[in-house]
């Protein structure tokens, strides 16, 4: 990413014109945030977090670094989010003192930020409007215009941002269905409409831009649903799914049912969708979701048992199931539905969990086997009958890596638009004049939320992490008397690295103790010499024997 330009090739961003910058959301999948400026005021569209996976230990998420929307922060207008999905809503709890700003919300989303904000003690003090999708948000010089598309969420909208010097259509997530379980289909005739609009640019999607063909409706999910229950008669059965994805939770009561059965609720992030669903008009016509508890009275033939952790997490409820720690014990014969996909950098710890209940004589079924998922994203033919639609001048493809941003651009060339643009996270895009030009870039870079704490991704606490993970840690203490010599023999720890037993550590023993007393007498009483020497003797000697390069700490004593 951009995050290692020097300061001085930092752009100012002039206060006249039209400007697009991406703080977060261009060259990867996630942490999506987006600025607009338009004679030098601005405006935010959406604010969310990206997930880390196995390479960054012990991180949660990762988040875009709002250094540059700080600097702009007088002039923010507004923050409007396009859906409550993590990667669109996830930062704005923690940047929020930086933006402070009003934040612009649908109704779902406004219930799912509730709880975010009170997590962060900021409830009450964030001005929060909720909108409802039609409605015109006038923040000056913008007018924007909310307009419903389908998603795997409620309430997912595209914005028609109007300016004096011309329109932007902000796809945010996307796709059509012409029958979905949540929301109105698509509505073909609204977005033909925009062509007298004069769309100016384009700033979309490019998730799903290999996908060929129709992606089916989510009700064919339900009914696929409701078939695969009714072959498990009498069985045990688990299914997981994304926990903000309310249509598809309602797909699977709604196929319960039908079966007879109830669905349990099994984590948290379910049941605080439920709480947000509920509270926004979702899940009318639904039982009452059960408790574990409450699920452990009945037969296990009369519940479907819903669980988070679709993505393999390693903590989640399904997991714990798969290991057989979790509150459900299913047997031969049982089922595990997988209503999801592999989010990219998942797909091992998924098939482990897998791997786990098929060696217990469980069946697992999965989109592979029946229409148990679709995507909540667009595909090649629906962007096409977008661009058709709409026929901006301008094309900009963003949420996406490099691969998808390309071809996304050319399906754009594809469908006559004439100007495309590549930008990465940072680039400041004009779009005042009649060719879109980068004009240059501005700070960005990436942070992680490490448990309670924001830090740099680059800080040195995450790379110490990494390489104790890699190459172990050794932990050397040494104890000199007033006259710097060594006292007694070094004691060493090296956890998860070297077995006890190891005579390692008597080579290593002997190592420091040479090395030491090769020291001059003056070197011996300044402690970066000792630690440095201590160091040099631990990791040569480790490198030998175990092929490793350890993180090593000596912990100096003088007596």
């Amino acid at each position: 990413m951009s995050g290692d330009i020097k300061t001085e090739q930092y752009v100012n961003v002039p206060n006249k014109g039209l400007f697009f910058v991406a703080l977060g959301g261009v060259g990867e999948i996630g942490m999506n945030f987006y600025l607009y400026a338009c004679d030098g005021e601005w405006l935010a569209v959406d604010c969310g977090v990206g997930f880390a996976g196995d390479r960054l230990p012990g991180v949660d998420m990762l988040l875009p670094d709002p250094s540059f929307a700080e600097t702009i922060a007088p002039r923010l207008k507004g923050l409007v989010i396009t859906h409550a999905h993590e990667d669109h809503i996830g930062a704005v709890a923690a940047f929020w003192s930086v933006l402070r700003c009003p934040v612009y919300v649908s109704a779902f989303a406004g219930e799912m930020l509730e709880t975010r904000l009170d997590e962060a003690g900021l409830l009450g003090r964030v001005p929060v409007h909720v909108f409802e999708q039609g409605d015109l948000l006038e923040l000056s010089p913008f007018e924007i215009e909310v307009m419903p598309v389908n998603h795997s969420i409620p309430e997912a909208s595209s914005l028609l941002i109007k300016t004096p010097y011309g329109n932007i259509f902000h796809t945010g997530d996307w796709r059509f269905d012409d029958d979905p379980v949540v929301g109105n289909p698509a509505d073909y005739k609204a977005l033909s409409a925009l062509k007298k609009e004069k769309i100016l640019a384009l700033v979309g999607d490019s998730t799903n831009v290999f996908v060929e063909g129709d992606i089916p409706s989510e009700s064919a999910v339900k009914t696929a649903l409701t078939e695969v229950f009714a072959g498990y008669a009498g069985k045990r059965i688990i299914v997981t799914c994304f926990a903000s994805n309310v249509g598809r939770i309602e797909s699977i009561a709604e196929a319960a049912e039908k079966n007879g059965r109830t669905v349990c609720l099994l984590g948290r992030s379910l049941w605080r969708v439920e709480g947000a669903g509920r509270a926004a008009g979702y899940f009318k016509g639904i039982n009452v979701f059960l408790t574990d508890e409450e699920a452990a009275e009945l037969d296990p033939s009369e519940v479907v048992y819903l669980c988070t952790g679709c993505q393999g997490e390693p903590k989640a409820a399904l997991s714990n199931i798969s290991y057989g720690t979790g509150a459900v014990k299913p047997v031969k014969g049982d089922l595990v539905v997988l209503s999801t996909h592999a989010i990219p950098g998942n797909e091992q710890a998924i098939a482990n969990i897998q791997n786990r209940f098929i060696a217990k004589g469980i069946e697992v079924v999965t989109v592979k086997d029946a229409l148990v998922h679709v995507s909540g994203h667009s595909g090649r033919k629906d962007m096409e009958k977008l661009y058709h639609f709409i026929n901006p001048k301008i094309a900009v493809p963003v949420h996406g890596e490099a691969a998808h941003l390309y071809e996304h651009a050319d399906l754009a060339v594809s469908c006559g638009v004439k100007n495309t643009v590549i930008i990465k996270d940072g680039d400041v895009l004009s779009l005042s004049s009649e060719k879109p030009e980068i004009i240059g870039e501005v700070k960005t870079g990436v942070l992680v939320k490490d448990k309670k704490q924001i830090i740099p991704l680059n800080a040195g606490i995450l790379k110490q992490r990494r390489r104790m993970i890699d190459d172990g840690t050794v932990v050397a203490t040494v104890v000199l008397d007033k006259k710097g010599k060594i006292v007694g023999d070094v004691q060493f720890s090296a956890v998860g690295l070297i077995e006890e037993s190891d005579p390692v550590f008597a080579q290593m023993n002997d190592a420091v103790k040479s090395a030491l007393e090769t020291l001059p007498c003056e070197q011996r009483f300044e402690d970066r010499y000792i630690e440095d020497t201590v160091k040099s003797a631990v990791r040569k000697i480790v490198m030998q024997t175990h092929g490793r390069r350890p993180l090593v700490n000596t912990h100096l004593v003088r007596i």
